[in-house]
């Protein structure tokens, strides 16, 4: 039930992130939408506005021509021009048409309930007018509506070759202004509304649909590091794309191995601290207890003890303690090698080479006990890859484990064969006692000893589990063959360079 309420709260969590920015979305549409519609409106207005000046813009000149008899000597006929401008505004009801001198000043006019509020007209918009060669809009004073701009068309007007005045024709009346924009916001209002509204429909369906797929991913994201948290160390979030959020997912599987394989070193490191502890409280035991017990007879009989046997006591004393360090050695080596702290170094070596070097380390030992060693090396040997000083071990342990099995005549022969392709083969074959079926299946397992090794303390059985973990870890095999009284061989292979 609680793990139930755990997900749907998460689902939930992330809907919400859904939500916000869905509503995000789409007010920054609405808020596009309407940037959209008053950009359109205002657009048709003043294309509106440059159509009219363009289509007008020589109606103030050839009103000139038709207005030029009733001014004389710059004396107006205000009656005659004012039917004759009123004529012009039936015809075309949407201009006003003023007389002005040539300060601006206005002689006569015709407008709508004439209503005309200034007295003078701007003729600064005039020059820009004449010098307009791309006929851009330009707008000048409007007389009903003082502060107002409007669009206008102008022509001087001379007497005898000198200027007299103009013709000022506003363009567009505040009557015609007032009903044209009802139309043109109407009809534009329902054109823009409903492309606006079609393009926040599909803009709102796809930026939707697609908000739903990144947040699904993200729900996806979300979950598997939820997994990875509650404990699943083996959670890994599915990649399908390459793109940010696949990175994201991606990035949080290289953590999570990472962070996984940080965990099983701790654990290892834990192992073997726990073993460490488990073999030293086993295994050092029976050392420690020689090295205790002979060192209290020393003190207790101090004054009675023969120095011959003072001598021995000592002695056993100094070969416990030699053994003790070798036990402490080898426990700590297997340790790392069984929990993978071992890290291989591996590189290109001649086996012939350390064959030879292993075995003049252990003549003498051999030839004090009486034991013959021998060298059989292939010609041309071909140089393997491993860790050199693991392999060194290997040989040292498997010819040390070979005189302890051997009496004086025996003999100890090291091999190396390359008859199988891509492996070197190595073999230390000895003449001593050999073993039971039952003794070599048990003879890699750790502190194992033959019923025939008669001088147990020379050994402390690690050293055959030593050999085999160091081949495990080179992903080779080792194979051994035995028969009891007739002698042992070990064999293990190395890879060829």
């Amino acid at each position: 039930m609680g793990c139930g309420l755990q997900v749907f709260r998460k689902y939930l969590a992330m809907g919400r992130l859904y939500w916000k920015i869905a509503t995000a979305f789409l007010l920054v549409l609405v808020l596009f939408g309407g940037v959209t519609l008053y950009i359109s409106i205002d657009t048709a207005k003043k294309y509106a506005e440059e159509v009219n000046q363009q289509l007008n813009y020589e109606l103030a000149e050839h009103t000139t021509h038709t207005v030029a008899p009733f001014i004389n000597n710059g004396v107006i006929d205000k009656e005659g021009l004012g039917d004759i401008m009123h004529s012009m505004m039936v015809i075309n009801p949407s201009v006003e048409v003023y007389a002005l001198d040539k300060q601006g000043n206005i002689l006569s006019y015709v407008a709508p309930d004439k209503v005309v509020k200034l007295e003078k007209v701007s003729l600064e918009p005039f020059e820009n007018f004449f010098d307009n060669p791309k006929k851009q809009v330009i707008k000048g004073d409007d007389p009903r509506n003082p502060g107002e701009q409007k669009i206008f068309s102008v022509s001087p007007m001379y007497e005898e070759g000198e200027l007299s005045g103009y013709i000022y024709i506003v363009l567009a009346s505040q009557e015609y202004v007032s009903t044209a924009s009802v139309v043109l916001d109407s009809y534009i209002l329902r054109l823009s509304t409903l492309s606006i509204l079609l393009m926040f429909i599909i803009a709102a369906s796809v930026g939707l649909v697609a908000m739903y797929f990144i947040t699904k991913k993200l729900k996806k994201i979300n979950s598997g590091m939820q997994e990875f948290k509650a404990g699943d160390l083996t959670k890994r979030i599915e990649v399908n794309s390459n793109d940010e959020l696949d990175q994201v997912a991606m990035t949080f599987n290289e953590m999570a191995e990472t962070i996984q394989q940080n965990i099983e070193e701790i654990k290892g490191v834990e192992k073997l601290r726990k073993e460490l502890i488990g073999n030293v409280s086993h295994d050092l035991r029976t050392p420690i207890a020689s090295i205790q017990g002979y060192a209290e007879t020393l003190e207790m009989k101090a004054e009675n003890i023969t120095i011959d046997e003072r001598r021995k006591y000592l002695n056993i004393i100094v070969k416990s303690c030699e053994r003790l360090k070798s036990l402490v050695n080898d426990l700590f080596e297997l340790s790392k090698l069984e929990s993978s702290q071992v890290k291989l170094n591996m590189e290109p070596f001649s086996i012939s080479e350390m064959v030879q070097d292993v075995v003049n380390k252990y003549r003498i030992m051999a030839q004090k006990k009486g034991i013959t060693l021998h060298t059989i090396i292939s010609k041309n040997t071909p140089l393997v890859t491993a860790d050199v000083s693991m392999i060194d071990r290997v040989l040292q342990n498997l010819i040390d484990n070979a005189i302890r099995f051997c009496d004086e005549g025996d003999s100890i022969h090291i091999e190396i064969d390359t008859e199988n392709p891509g492996n070197v083969m190595v073999s230390v074959i000895d003449t001593g006692k050999g073993m039971t079926k039952a003794e070599l299946e048990n003879i890699f397992d750790r502190y194992y000893r033959g019923r025939n090794e008669e001088n147990a303390t020379q050994g402390n059985g690690l050293g055959l589990a030593i050999v085999k973990k160091i081949i495990d870890i080179h992903n080779g095999s080792i194979s051994v063959s035995s028969q009891l009284n007739q002698g042992t061989r070990f064999t293990f292979g190395l890879q060829v360079v």
